[in-house]
């Protein structure tokens, strides 16, 4: 930790064992992680990412079920030029080591399967237990938690549901409460009234929604969390009727450390819109006790805010769909990197005002002295754009960490902005945080790259197949008497993106012939995986694609049911499988 800080640290850790004492008994709803993939997160309802993991040195883990992790702490921050009637006009604030905000609902987290799914690591993770340890009473908990949060999750608030009957209003009993799809969603909707508390600056009136979501998967996609940002801008009761925020920045913030912080290195991937942290050499004293290679780690931007033009030959991502007559107000959605290098140019930014400036000018890509409105134009600070370290360590060309500055504690600012708004507006970011573990510091990178691509093209498949209405989700069985499914079923194939080989599930009601077939996107069959008579039930089917390339294929399923009636699936006959090597 940084001597700076230790007792403002000092005081927010003592809080946080309190706290984590308190909900080890019970469940704490205003606390949570996203825990379904190979990497974990915890997040509290007012955007805070404790560092409660392995007794207060990680936000999450990675491996999920081991207590090492990558992450110290991450949030969320904001700052712009404020014009509401009230000074100052730079107002920054948002969550990194503290927290100036505070709840408008508490914390929900949902989870597709919970009812049939084994949830005993799950409840080792939540109660910070070693999995031999759960007890039946953990488990259901757990369980019990996540059935309170399906019945009352907030979809009037905002909160992302898969709208079955179409009718807009979120019924437990019909609809399905999480981003579509996903196997795991959390869902926070805070404030920032007690932005004060962080760099000095009064309150903007925003209200900010983060939804979690993550994938149990094998590839890639298994190493992901996903993360949409929404700053609503409401004003406060004083606020005057033509109010905005000029050149806004948002900020994902991050204090990464690759088990042992004191040896990690940072840098940028511009084409991936990427800011990632990796160890600077191939042992690291945290991992090497699991007999695991040191991973990497990274938040890729995936969209940035848009705002609205009315011109039709426009177009932007809103809440997972695109929408005609919107452009995003930037051409990359992440447009600046600051990467903070112990004994490099800066210190962190003062937990008062002049934090407020300091953070400001970090966010517009100059150095945080001297403060804003002054710049400092030399070094890699060169304002909007600034990208620092985006050379390629695994080559060793171009700029990277560790030519100036050795190995140690990193931390890093990546940017979306500027952006405008005006009161009602409301800025919507999607980030990802992505792992990758190879055989050694550098090919992690490489993984982490692979990762970080996939998450974007499965994403953009995500988005494509909302637009189109065209994505669908069968609900889960939440009664333990139905054994014998209801109707004929296809599922997507899990992983997907998937690489080399991929999981496809169905169902029938009673005795079918069954075909099952793949085509590349041309309509060429490539594999027919079934082709005979089953008896009615829950089938899976294994499907490698060793021997096909890279691309998209479909899948189609039909049934001869015993009255000799071909009828398909009431959901959809067919699904998109998405193989990269």
């Amino acid at each position: 930790m940084k001597t700076k800080y230790f007792y403002f640290y000092l005081l927010v850790l003592l809080c946080n064992i309190c706290i984590f004492n308190s909900f080890t008994i019970a469940q704490h709803l205003d606390r949570s992680l996203i825990d379904v993939s190979k990497i974990t997160s915890w997040v509290s309802s007012e955007g805070f990412h404790d560092w409660i993991v392995d007794n207060n040195v990680f936000n999450g883990s990675y491996p999920n079920g081991k207590p090492v992790g990558v992450i110290f702490s991450e949030g969320i921050c904001w700052g712009g030029l404020v014009y509401d009637g009230h000074a100052p006009v730079v107002r920054v604030n948002g969550n990194n080591y503290g927290s100036g905000c505070a709840p408008n609902t508490r914390l929900f987290r949902v989870r597709y399967d919970y009812f049939t799914a084994n949830l005993t690591n799950d409840a080792a993770n939540y109660f910070n237990k070693n999995i031999i340890h759960v007890t039946e009473d953990d488990i259901l908990q757990i369980k019990n938690q996540y059935d309170k949060d399906w019945n009352e999750w907030p979809g009037d608030l905002g909160a992302p549901y898969f709208d079955k009957d179409n009718d807009g209003i979120y019924n437990p009993n019909i609809d399905i409460p999480g981003v579509p799809g996903a196997i795991q969603t959390i869902w926070i909707n805070y404030n920032d009234s007690l932005s004060m508390n962080m760099y000095g600056s009064r309150p903007i009136g925003l209200e900010i929604q983060e939804t979690y979501w993550a994938y149990y998967f094998e590839g890639p996609i298994g190493n992901v969390i996903y993360k949409k940002v929404n700053l609503i801008y409401k004003g406060d009761t004083s606020s005057v009727l033509n109010s905005f925020i000029d050149s806004m920045y948002i900020c994902q913030w991050a204090d990464a450390n690759i088990g042992n912080g004191s040896d990690d290195f940072i840098g940028s991937d511009t084409t991936l819109n990427l800011g990632y942290a990796y160890n600077s050499n191939n042992t690291d004293q945290y991992y090497l006790q699991f007999g695991l290679e040191p991973p990497a780690v990274g938040y890729s931007f995936f969209q940035g805010a848009s705002h609205i033009t009315g011109n039709q030959s426009d177009s932007a991502i809103v809440n997972f769909k695109w929408v005609k007559g919107r452009r995003y107000f930037n051409t990359k959605p992440l447009s600046g990197a600051i990467l903070h290098r112990t004994g490099g140019y800066f210190s962190d930014p003062n937990y008062d005002y002049n934090g407020t400036l300091e953070f400001y000018n970090l966010m517009r890509g100059y150095l945080p002295i001297p403060r804003y409105p002054s710049i400092y134009t030399g070094g890699e600070f060169i304002g909007p754009g600034t990208y620092m370290l985006p050379g390629d360590p695994v080559t060793g060309t171009g700029q990277i960490d560790g030519i100036t500055d050795g190995p140690g504690a990193r931390r890093m600012w990546l940017m979306s902005g500027p952006i405008d708004l005006e009161l009602g507006d409301t800025a919507e970011v999607v980030i990802a945080l992505v792992g990758g573990m190879g055989v050694n510091h550098l090919s992690s990178i490489i993984n982490l790259r692979y990762n970080a691509n996939a998450a974007n093209l499965f994403y953009n498949y995500f988005v494509e197949d909302m637009t189109a209405g065209t994505i669908q989700v069968s609900p889960p069985d939440r009664s333990k008497s139905n054994l014998i499914p209801d109707n004929y079923v296809l599922y997507q194939n899990y992983p997907n993106p998937f690489n080399l080989a991929t999981t496809i599930k169905y169902e029938l009601p009673e005795p079918a012939f069954v075909t099952l077939i793949v085509y590349d996107i041309i309509g060429r069959e490539v594999a027919r995986l079934v082709n005979e008579e089953k008896t009615e039930g829950r089938y899976t089917v294994q499907f490698n694609a060793a021997n096909l390339s890279s691309g998209v294929y479909i899948y189609k399923i039909s049934f001869n049911n015993l009255s000799n009636k071909l009828v398909f699936d009431n959901l959809h006959k067919t699904m998109k499988l998405i193989l990269i090597k």
